[in-house]
């Protein structure tokens, strides 16, 4: 029986020290990195090799792409649940791989798929409202108009 080999690629587009007081951009990056709660890469590479065991595991910043042409799977380990950064990264994995190979996602959340175009525009969409926070501000955009209308309505009956 032959052996497929397997290529688990972590890359980390996040940063440890966003300090929001240097800058509101900073202060941005630090909110995205906060609620994608990225995961470390030892935790990623225990999770791969729990997934794949025969697998082999490299970063984006060792020479990763010369491995590509002999990976049967290729495996990108987002430590976060949308792969945030991970575009470019999955733009060489489909040029390098074999044509056959398949190119599959592990995330931080321990979801495991296989990257297929409809997948990866979906992503691709949940990346945009997730950096954008376009979720979040349709709540309180809202909440912050209506808001005084319910706080004059109460002062008009007496209530404090």
């Amino acid at each position: 029986m032959l052996k497929r080999e397997v290529l688990g690629v972590f890359h980390n587009p996040w940063r440890d020290d966003y300090d929001p007081r240097r800058s509101i951009g900073e202060l941005y990056r630090r909110a995205v990195w906060l609620k994608a709660n990225p995961r470390s890469e030892t935790y990623m590479r225990a999770l791969f090799k729990e997934r794949y065991p025969e697998g082999r595991f490299v970063s984006t910043a060792e020479d990763w792409k010369a491995r590509l042409a002999s990976a049967d799977t290729v495996v990108l380990l987002y430590p976060d649940s949308t792969g945030l950064g991970f575009s470019r990264v999955e733009r060489e994995a489909f040029a390098g791989k074999k044509e056959w190979a398949t190119v599959r996602a592990l995330n931080g959340r321990r979801r495991d798929f296989v990257l297929s175009r409809r997948v990866l525009r979906q992503l691709r969409r949940r990346r945009f409202l997730e950096v954008t926070m376009l979720g979040e501000a349709a709540v309180v955009v809202p909440f912050v108009v209506v808001t005084p209308f319910f706080v004059l309505s109460d002062f008009v009956r007496g209530r404090r």
